[in-house]
């Protein structure tokens, strides 16, 4: 399934289990209790020269360090908040393991669908955990089916700048699917193969279609200073804005490209190119030819 489809484990709450780590509240707490046990000593824990005072504050800064472990303790045991070896950890449940070199946000990604697997029935969602499990250098998959039976999957890789595949890593997801002949050799590897292929589909794999695009803008810094850092700025938020939209499908918006290159600090932008939003389809992916080259800076000192 689609990554937007999936549940964003980013946007739930935080747990109960975690607790607020606020040093200051917890010497207020520890004085309060040692003050309702000994209302004389309450003058003598405003002092911070005082001992006592300085043995709570100790207390208090230990405490802090075993609720902070506490916290991290939880966290690495959440799908959502779990990282490195944890992760793999929890991936055992799912019957998930890690693939080469796969970073942890991919990999917490493909333990979301990996219920996909069990389904036998040839969906979109199991076809497209198949191709993400096959190899890490897949960056997304777009599944169709033009026809009955037809399945066309393409992908994108995180090989190239523009998201091109390899001939490897295609050939490689060939013989995933069952498509290569040399590598199905026994009974076992026809069976496993229709957990992946059901018996029927005849898949295709192709490499995603590039739509490539040109930016040509003027970028107008208002007069003051700070100019190099307002250029800096409006160029990260454009690499930023590159790697958001680098996504197979995702539409080039004109709207979109003058709210990047606003920023405090610039007066105007004329945006020349491209002159009308670039509309992408499901297996394509939009390309900027020219990256950042495209935008000149005027007022620039």
């Amino acid at each position: 399934m689609a990554s937007s489809k999936l549940i964003d484990l980013s946007a739930l709450p935080l747990p109960q289990l975690l607790d607020n780590l606020e040093y200051e509240h917890l010497v207020e707490q520890l004085k309060s209790t040692l003050s309702e046990q000994n209302p004389d000593i309450s003058a003598v824990l405003k002092l911070e020269s005082e001992p006592l005072t300085q043995l709570l504050n100790t207390f208090a800064y230990h405490s802090m360090l075993l609720q902070g472990r506490i916290n991290d303790a939880v966290k690495g045991n959440l799908l959502a908040t779990a990282t490195s070896t944890d992760l793999d950890h929890i991936a055992v449940r799912y019957g998930v393991s890690r693939l080469p070199q796969e970073p942890d946000d991919r990999f917490r990604s493909r333990i979301q669908q990996s219920f996909h697997s069990l389904n036998t029935a040839g969906t979109a969602e199991s076809y497209r955990y198949h191709a993400l499990s096959a190899d890490s250098r897949v960056k997304d998959v777009h599944v169709a089916s033009p026809s009955p039976c037809h399945v066309v999957l393409t992908i994108l890789s995180y090989e190239s700048p523009n998201g091109l595949p390899s001939d490897g890593l295609l050939n490689k997801l060939k013989a995933t699917f069952g498509l290569k002949a040399d590598t199905v050799d026994t009974v076992s590897d026809v069976l496993a193969l229709q957990k992946v292929r059901p018996i029927g589909d005849r898949v295709e794999i192709k490499p995603v279609t590039v739509k490539p695009y040109t930016l040509h803008a003027q970028v107008q810094l208002a007069p003051g200073p700070g100019k190099a850092q307002v250029k800096a700025q409006v160029l990260a938020k454009l690499r930023d804005f590159f790697a958001q939209t680098g996504v197979m499908g995702k539409a080039i918006k004109r709207s979109a490209l003058f709210a990047t290159l606003y920023s405090s600090g610039v007066e105007d932008v004329v945006l020349a190119a491209p002159s009308e939003n670039v509309t992408v389809e499901g297996h394509e992916i939009p390309w900027c030819e020219n990256d950042i080259a495209g935008v000149i800076f005027e007022g620039d000192v």
